[in-house]
């Protein structure tokens, strides 16, 4: 029984493996009562283990190194280790209800982590802790902060939206170079080493071991990157999807507002010719509400600036159906040194989101959406408020996204950031008693300025 509790407990394959699919767990989305799920499948883990280890009390001396065994010693340790293979590729299933190919690729990323820990533990004292109390604790502290330190460093920053989201290519290959590692360079260095030998006692396997652990270190690492090279990619791709979406409304709304016009001219002469001729109290009283209503139509932004005037009155038509009240005082003419694409995706953006914020409060006295465009000493000041129910919280300067999808959603904030920062102007965004304030500032080059109108100059309302 001592010897079953021995190989039942010590900081073994086994058991690193499992603290190691723990550590490469916890960032992903995980199932209902997967604590319940992860223990159990632990506490299998670690039984089986001990029946191994009982079955192969031949193999390892609990006192010391390795003996000399079979004549495949390659192929029984490989089908020791492939018991905690199997046992982290099941957990990541039952836990996280990944894919074969995601729960290939954890397990992938789990085996190098324990890996590192198996290096380095034996590069410091030797393969096995001699079974003395302080080498017990000692091997089990080096898994655990291995662990910290993989969860910190690579665990964190390889999901995206709970998911690894790898190809069958890219699990295959991985697993593929973790074992090659693991397994075949282990297993030559044994081979230098001898097997009739201590490893530990060996300068060369030390050697060879930090070798591994650092092989190990890079593969993380080249996983890690290349996910953060995705991202990017895939924000670029729908920033860009975005932008052009945003280029083609903008044609679209400037053709509509144009027909608008046309239509609020026609029908104010219409009005003028029918109160000519029907002098009618009650009719010019019907005349005028009409006129006053198409006066909302024919209110066009004139800022001095046409893309800012298309996309100014199209909002302010959306708050008028919504019932938002709307404020606006811009000097369009500070950001004539923009292009057009940049204005509309910029004020695009901010304006659905604050509507789309003003949609939600539920005082209809308090939805309401002011802009503001002026010069402030040299820069073109951008402000955009608008009031909003519940908790905001901000992330890293951006708020986040209230929507359940978050990968879909957050690029409007992010575009609006990255013009800023194209034009060398800053974005700052604050929430204060229930008010949502979009702050952005940026510099009017110098020739541009030079043709710009003072802040005295008509504003927008």
């Amino acid at each position: 029984m001592r010897l079953y509790l021995y190989y039942l407990f010590r900081p073994d394959f086994m058991q690193a493996m499992m603290v190691m699919t723990a550590v490469f767990l916890l960032p992903l989305r995980r199932e209902r009562h997967w604590g319940r799920r992860l223990f159990c499948a632990t506490l299998a883990a670690f039984l089986v283990e001990g029946g191994l280890g009982m079955l192969n009390s031949q193999m390892y001396d609990p006192s010391g190194g390795a003996l000399p065994v079979t004549a495949g010693p390659f192929l029984a340790l490989t089908v020791y280790m492939a018991a905690p293979l199997a046992a982290s590729l099941l957990t990541f299933r039952l836990c996280a209800g990944l894919s074969w190919t995601d729960a290939l690729y954890g397990m992938a990323c789990a085996y190098a982590a324990q890996h590192m820990s198996f290096c380095l533990c034996t590069a410091l004292w030797g393969e096995f802790y001699q079974g003395d109390i302080v080498g017990f604790w000692a091997n089990w502290l080096v898994i655990l902060v291995v662990g910290g330190i993989c969860y910190y460093a690579f665990a964190r920053r390889l999901p995206r939206d709970g998911r690894y989201h790898a190809s069958r290519r890219k699990a295959l290959f991985t697993a593929g170079m973790v074992l090659f590692i693991a397994l075949v360079l282990n297993y030559a260095a044994r081979q230098i080493n001898g097997f009739g030998e201590p490893a530990e006692s060996s300068v060369v396997y030390s050697i060879c071991m930090i070798y591994d652990l650092l092989s190990c270190v890079f593969i993380l690492w080249l996983q890690t990157e290349q996910r953060r090279e995705v991202a990017l990619q895939s924000d670029v791709e729908t920033e860009r999807r975005l932008r052009r979406q945003l280029q083609e409304q903008y044609e679209f709304s400037k053709k509509n507002i144009d027909i608008i016009n046309q239509k609020c001219h026609d029908i104010k002469h219409q009005i003028a010719a029918l109160r000519m001729v029907r002098d009618r109290r009650e009719q010019d009283a019907g005349l005028e509400e009409i006129e006053r209503s198409v006066l909302i139509y024919d209110a066009v932004s004139k800022t001095g600036n046409e893309v800012l005037d298309t996309v100014l009155t199209e909002k302010s038509l959306l708050c008028e159906r919504a019932h938002i009240s709307w404020t606006c005082m811009a000097q369009g003419d500070l950001l004539d040194f923009m292009t057009p694409v940049d204005i509309y995706t910029l004020f695009g953006n901010a304006l659905d989101n604050a509507v789309e914020g003003s949609c939600t409060v539920r005082d209809t006295a308090r939805r309401s959406v002011a802009v503001t465009v002026l010069n402030r000493h040299g820069a073109a000041f951008i402000q955009i408020e608008n009031y909003f129910d519940g908790v905001l919280t901000i992330e890293n300067g951006l708020p986040r996204t209230t929507k359940t999808d978050e990968r879909s959603h957050g690029f409007g904030i992010k575009s609006i950031q990255s013009i800023a920062e194209r034009y060398g102007g800053i974005m700052n965004i604050s929430t204060e008693d229930g008010i949502f304030l979009l702050s952005i500032l940026i510099p009017i080059p110098v020739q541009a300025e030079a043709g710009q109108s003072r802040p005295d100059a008509p504003l927008s309302a």
